[in-house]
């Protein structure tokens, strides 16, 4: 099964996280990372590869709020550097995303799952008169 780390700025990560609990239940091997005031982009960088190291998963689905953003950069630094997993980075996530990497991960390989979930994070952000057109 891919792990996922959800990581954002403030409590992005663990209030996407909270809802989803709410609508789906706990999710497994799943992790967030929060970016929260006063914290430097050290303790940042620490905390996600904490949760990337401690998922059981050999693949990494990672998670966050906005494309540039410190977590965004902190991923791809850790992308880069490898850190034993096999990792993908997706941009600008909200609710819908996270949810089909949850349970579109034991339906799909990894690789099939990445744009299943960006087609579905974008399809997830409507007007409200395009649902009765």
């Amino acid at each position: 099964m891919t792990g996922i780390v959800v990581a954002g700025h403030g409590s992005y990560a663990d209030g996407i996280l909270s809802a989803i609990e709410l609508v789906a239940g706990k999710p497994q091997e799943i992790k967030g990372v929060n970016f929260t005031k006063g914290q430097g982009v050290e303790e940042l960088r620490e905390n996600l590869k904490w949760a990337i190291t401690c998922l059981e998963a050999q693949e990494i689905l990672i998670m966050v709020d906005i494309l540039g953003g410190s977590p965004f950069n902190v991923a791809v630094q850790l992308m880069a550097e490898g850190v034993g997993k096999r990792m993908r980075l997706v941009a600008g996530v909200n609710m819908a995303a996270v949810v089909q990497a949850m349970y579109g991960r034991e339906l799909y390989s990894f690789d099939e799952l990445v744009p299943l979930v960006v087609r579905e994070g974008k399809g997830g952000i409507l007007e409200v008169p395009e649902l009765t057109a």
